[in-house]
């Protein structure tokens, strides 16, 4: 807000100074705000340079002003070119007691009394008024000053008398009580002016120039030369501000300060002539006046003089800039309005030669006002070229570029830069078994829509590298291990953060279609062969679950070899510790696997035998995770179990019935049992109310005895809460649950036999399935030698950073599943679906239920896991010390570069691929030669 409010005061302040440029300058000239008139580039850097040297040149002109001379001028040159130079205000005051005096006051009050007589004619009253006095006495104190301005060199004792003065004012007071301290500790304000002097040549000319070869120089703000100059005019500025506030105190201390006109001490009236101004259409003028005066003067002792300093050489004749016989135009006409501003002053107050009235103070009062007002025209004038910079650029684009928008364009730059094999890919994968199967759901991560920006949500872009690997594992318990092989997806992602911007967050979604589902496994990767997974969930029949996830990023290569540079030896080991262990947390790893081929693999079922069986398989789940049932009760086994002999080779079809078999007589044991369970607590109920009547409520003591109705039972609702069956061994509790239960009808006479049955279907011609069914289950084998051992892989990034990332801006980033969760879900078919959040307990509850279906598909992790897929993602974030549009106009830098460079760092780093072999042949040179 304060930025928006001093930008329209600078503009208000423009058009107001704009109208009085059109006067003093002569008809024939044009001059205009510089962003109404087209010009170039460099045409900015010349403005900056001629701003600096008209706020120079009225600085100096203001010191003149006070009273330096043109003897001391030089003589300060010579010190800064060996010596700091420093413009000190120095003051000191006393108060001591003078006299006093005691005198009557009349008070305007009047008491008036009326006396009544009696008489022999009458009563007769007699009014009577009287005055009434107060002596006073009044304390006469001396007031005593001095204060003076000089500059010194270094820290002295060397130093040049610019301007004192001393002198006594009185002050009266009705107490003996002394108004101001009896003694002031004497202070100074000091500013650096060595700047303005090393910035002269030897005619006292203005002579800065802003090196653009500097490899620091960014633009005309953004470099070395002007953020000299900004410092030195902000830092006189503030000097000017304490020493007239200190002043303007002086001044206060006369007891007759109200009757002096308060505008003789403002600088309104005084002309700034720091302008950014550029001239349109007319040739510049060769005229080049003198650069200095003869005569040094001094307007505050009233006499008039010459203009001290001018300018020269600021480019006549070249593009818009004004000339220099127009610039110092507007210096002259700035001297002439002190001139005019000392007369007023001197003509006001001429009947005061002594006290803390003068015309010295109130004329020093309105020269450190107008040398603040040149500084702060100064700032304000090169933010309004950058300012320009800035309008342009939106202006050319149509809109200020968001991070959104930056992130979408990379999108399209990536997939015109990488060749079609590695052009980066959306995070957003089916979940399918063959591409001959339909998809059970997809597995993206996202980002999420914000409150202002809803068109960048959308799965994120990663480069991929995919294939088959060894082997590896995940613990499923303290004692279980379980192998699992399928697919290995490796992502590098690369994110992009600015300043004074909210990241959008990121989550990762899990979608099941309808009659599918899969389980869900995230965690990290924390061997070349383990897989430790932190979350579970299973996701089916449309649900949508969808996992927040957090950024956290640790510190550049750079930095971090920086911050350990001076530590000791056991201290950088202890650090580099925590920084490899910190870096191979940045393998974020999500695992999903398939339930279908898994079921038909534990069940003994030919392939693609449940992709049809829909109830078949919800039945399957449901035992499996709500009752716990062990797997081997409901398999197929192709052995008779009561002569122990091997059956027949059986069909597909055969296999099927088989499992249904198991499957219904499981469901009826269960609710048989439910229904036992059921009579027993209608038995409780009975026994508990052995005299209560139908419908009579009943009346139970409590302990402290309250009492409490009881209604009659609803039965009804009491069979719909009855807990399941829950089963812990396999054969024993199976002949015991089957004991029990009332005889089961004769099994059909057996079929005519059937012309010999097909083979069944060929497993999935999947190299590593294959190889992981013929291995022994030995979940503690060590994996083959051939695999890629992804804990590396971060650590190579990090050298890689460290060694190509020359600004080091990318930062490492770890990616942690937050809460709560979100989940979508459709109770049946036909109903409509609804929303639940997930906290910790709901998310453990979800994970202990997939870790039991895990355990049930696995044989407690005997059976290896085939249809799997592993993706790990390693993250980095390129981070910017600006907003977008900052980025480009401050820094004068591409963003895009920076992000592109960033992105063939890890592009190498993912594919084990040299630059060149990953971008496509019309941009091979023009990168060749960034990098």
């Amino acid at each position: 807000m304060a930025v928006v409010l001093c930008e329209t005061v600078f503009r208000q302040r423009l058009n107001a100074a704009l109208v009085e440029v059109k006067n003093i300058l002569e008809v024939s000239k044009h001059p205009k705000f510089a962003e109404n008139v087209h010009h170039e580039y460099r045409d900015k850097y010349q403005l900056s340079q001629c701003l600096t040297h008209v706020a120079s040149a009225s600085q100096l002109n203001c010191l003149a002003a006070i009273g330096l001379k043109q003897d001391q001028i030089a003589q300060l040159r010579a010190w800064s070119d060996t010596n700091a130079v420093s413009l000190q205000f120095h003051f000191e005051e006393t108060c001591s007691f003078d006299r006093y005096e005691e005198k009557t006051v009349e008070s305007q009050e009047r008491v008036t009394e009326v006396e009544t007589r009696s008489t022999l004619f009458g009563n007769s009253s007699t009014t009577m008024a009287s005055k009434v006095l107060t002596k006073v006495k009044e304390h006469f104190w001396k007031f005593h000053f001095k204060y003076e301005v000089v500059a010194v060199k270094g820290v002295g004792p060397e130093q040049i008398l610019i301007r004192s003065r001393s002198g006594v004012e009185e002050v009266k007071t009705t107490t003996k009580q002394t108004p101001y301290p009896e003694v002031r500790a004497p202070e100074t304000f000091k500013v650096d002016i060595s700047w303005l002097f090393r910035n002269l040549n030897e005619r006292a000319v203005p002579s800065f120039q802003i090196d653009r070869d500097d490899v620091a120089c960014r633009t005309p703000r953004r470099n070395k030369d002007m953020e000299a100059a900004l410092q030195h005019f902000e830092s006189f500025r503030t000097w000017t501000q304490r020493v007239a506030e200190y002043m303007l105190k002086l001044l206060r201390v006369c007891p007759t300060h109200d009757s002096v006109d308060q505008a003789l001490a403002s600088s309104d009236k005084i002309f700034v002539p720091v302008l950014p101004l550029f001239e349109e259409g007319q040739p510049a003028s060769n005229a080049t006046p003198s650069s200095s005066a003869a005569a040094a003067p001094d307007l505050l002792s009233g006499a008039s003089q010459d203009i001290v300093a001018r300018v020269q050489n600021l480019g006549d004749g070249e593009g818009v800039m004004l000339s220099t016989a127009d610039v110092n135009s507007l210096l002259e006409h700035e001297w002439r309005c002190f001139t005019k501003k000392f007369e007023e002053v001197t003509e006001a107050l001429r009947s005061r030669t002594t006290g803390t009235i003068t015309f010295a103070e109130v004329a020093l009062i309105a020269t450190l006002r107008h040398a603040g007002d040149v500084s702060w025209h100064y700032a304000q004038s090169v933010d309004y070229i950058e300012g320009m910079l800035r309008s342009q650029l939106i202006a050319a684009i149509g809109k200020e570029v968001t991070p959104a928008d930056f992130a979408e364009y990379m999108c399209f730059h990536n997939r015109k830069l990488f060749a079609e094999a590695y052009q980066p890919l959306p995070f957003c994968f089916a979940v399918r078994r063959s591409e001959s199967h339909g998809p059970e759901g997809t597995l993206s991560i996202e980002r999420m829509a914000s409150d202002s920006n809803s068109s960048s949500a959308g799965p994120i872009a990663t480069l991929v590298a995919s294939g088959t690997s060894s082997p590896m594992q995940f613990p499923l318990g303290a004692s279980v291990n379980v192998s699992f092989g399928g697919d290995r997806f490796l992502h590098a992602w690369l994110c992009h953060k600015f300043s004074n911007t909210i990241a959008a967050p990121f989550s990762l979604v899990s979608r099941a279609r309808q009659f599918s589902s899969m389980i869900v496994l995230v965690g990290r990767i924390v061997s070349s062969s383990i897989f430790e997974p932190k979350h579970a969930a299973i996701v089916q029949n449309k649900d949508e679950l969808t996992i927040p996830l957090e950024l956290s990023t640790i510190p550049t290569p750079k930095e971090f070899k920086d911050a350990i540079s001076s530590l000791s030896p056991e201290q950088q080991r202890f650090a580099k510790a925590f920084r490899s262990m910190q870096l191979e947390s940045t393998l974020f790893g999500v695992l999903v696997i398939q339930i279908k081929p898994q079921l038909e693999k534990v069940l003994n079922l030919a392939h693609d035998s449940l992709t049809k069986e829909i109830k078949l398989t919800q039945d399957l789940m449901k035992l499996f995770i709500s009752y716990q049932i062990p797997s081997d009760l409901l398999s197929f086994d192709d052995t008779d179990a009561g002569l122990g002999a091997e059956l027949p080779e059986a069909t597909a079809r055969e296999r099927l019935e088989a499992v249904k078999g198991h499957v219904k007589a499981m469901n009826e044991m269960i609710d048989m049992s439910r229904r036992e369970q059921l009579e027993q607590r209608k038995k409780e109920a009975e026994y508990e109310r052995p005299l209560e009547k139908e419908d009579q409520p009943v009346y139970r003591s409590r302990g402290g005895g309250g009492g409490r109705m009881m209604m009659k039972a609803n039965y009804a609702a009491m069979e719909s809460r009855a807990e399941p069956v829950m089963f812990c061994a396999a054969a024993p509790m199976a002949d015991l649950c089957f004991s029990d239960a009332p005889p089961q009808p004769s099994p059909a006479p057996p079929a005519p036999p059937a012309p010999p049955a097909p083979p069944a279907p060929p497993q999935p011609s999947d190299p590593s399935a294959n190889r992981q069914q013929e291995a022994p289950a030995d979940v503690d084998a060590a994996p083959s030698s051939g695999g890629r051992d992804y804990t590396k892989v971060p650590h190579e990034m990090d050298r890689r950073f460290e060694k190509l990332d020359t600004d080091g801006a990318l930062r490492p980033t770890i990616i942690n599943p937050s809460g709560p969760w979100k989940k979508v879900s459709q109770q049946s078919l036909l109903s409509g679906s609804s929303t639940s959040h997930l906290e910790a307990d709901e998310q453990k509850r979800e994970k202990d239920a997939a870790f039991d279906l895990l355990d049930a598909l696995t044989k407690s992790g005997a059976l290896p896991l085939d249809h799997a897929s592993l993706h790990i993602v390693v993250a980095a974030t390129h981070c910017f010390d600006r907003t977008v549009t900052e980025t480009v106009v401050r820094d004068n830098a591409n963003p895009i570069d920076k992000v592109e460079r960033s992105t063939l760092i890890m592009a190498s780093t993912i594919h084990e691929q040299p630059v060149p072999a990953l971008i496509q042949e019309a941009h091979r040179r023009r990168i060749e030669t960034s990098l």
